[in-house]
């Protein structure tokens, strides 16, 4: 069996040195939001290897480098039940399994959870962040393996701790893709079926955030009631304007769910717009 441990690729550090506590963060802040605005320095590039590792598969395999990486390249997608990206992102991962999961192996890897709350607070144990990938296989029929890496997420870290992100590799564990956020459907779309169909990639990455982003508001109203009432405080606590964005979106149900992201933000820039007007014309 092929294992990512091969002397392809460069040795990769780990992306970050969060300690156990920071890593598993009980309440969202305003620094966690601006990490996640782009890849972080010692992040795992393309060129680069997968570190060795071992995940357990919400069935209770464990899988090592070796089982992973044998003939197909492999897609590996972080992902949560409380995060409002993931909800976004999935049905258009489910569109692409659908068209290359023959070419290409699925991983969905549970990670921390990105807005805890009382009614899905973050992992304390391995036990409980193997029921929350058990739960998140269900809410969403995942149909690919669904794995976590240990409580301390050291795969999750070693790559880059994003909420949503996707890093896609060749059959020997070597990253020949990474995009931000699982949301980039283009971006993402474009990677895999270069690689299913052996194709020369156009991009190796894609760092996009505002589409993605605007594109998941709609999803952040139903994704933080489900973590909890604290998830829906610290959302409106650390980046007000993202949560009356988000809020706004709901009433635009006539609209697919992704327009109705650009629709809220079009009705939130014409409403500062016009209170600012208001300002302005007051004050003269």
């Amino acid at each position: 069996m092929k294992s990512s441990g091969s002397n392809k690729g460069n040795t990769m550090p780990k992306a970050n040195l969060q300690t156990s506590e920071e890593y598993r963060y009980k309440t969202v802040n305003i620094g966690l939001f601006m990490d996640d605005t782009g890849f972080s320095k010692n992040s795992a590039k393309p060129g680069e290897s997968i570190p060795p590792f071992e995940l357990i598969t919400t069935s209770g395999e464990h899988l090592t480098n070796g089982d992973v990486f044998k003939d197909k390249p492999v897609l590996f997608v972080f992902g949560s039940l409380t995060c409002p990206m993931t909800t976004s992102s999935t049905p258009d991962i489910k569109k692409r399994y659908e068209e290359f999961g023959d070419q290409i192996d699925f991983i969905m890897l549970q990670v921390r959870e990105a807005h805890p709350g009382e009614l899905i607070p973050q992992p304390d144990t391995i036990e409980e962040k193997i029921k929350n990938a058990q739960s998140l296989k269900k809410f969403y029929d995942i149909q690919w393996t669904v794995a976590a890496d240990n409580i301390d997420g050291d795969l999750h870290r070693a790559l880059d701790p994003k909420p949503n992100s996707v890093f896609l590799a060749d059959s020997n564990g070597v990253i020949l893709f990474r995009s931000l956020w699982a949301g980039d459907d283009s971006a993402v779309h474009q990677a895999i079926e270069a690689v299913a169909t052996g194709k020369t990639l156009n991009s190796k990455q894609s760092a996009s955030m505002v589409a993605p982003v605007i594109e998941a508001f709609t999803t952040y109203d139903e994704t933080l009631k489900r973590g909890g009432p604290q998830a829906v405080k610290d959302m409106w606590r650390s980046v007000f304007p993202a949560a009356l964005a988000a809020r706004i979106a709901t009433f635009f149900t006539p609209l697919s769910p992704k327009k109705r992201g650009y629709a809220a933000v079009v009705t939130l820039v014409v409403v500062l717009g016009l209170l600012g007007y208001g300002v302005f014309c007051l004050k003269t």
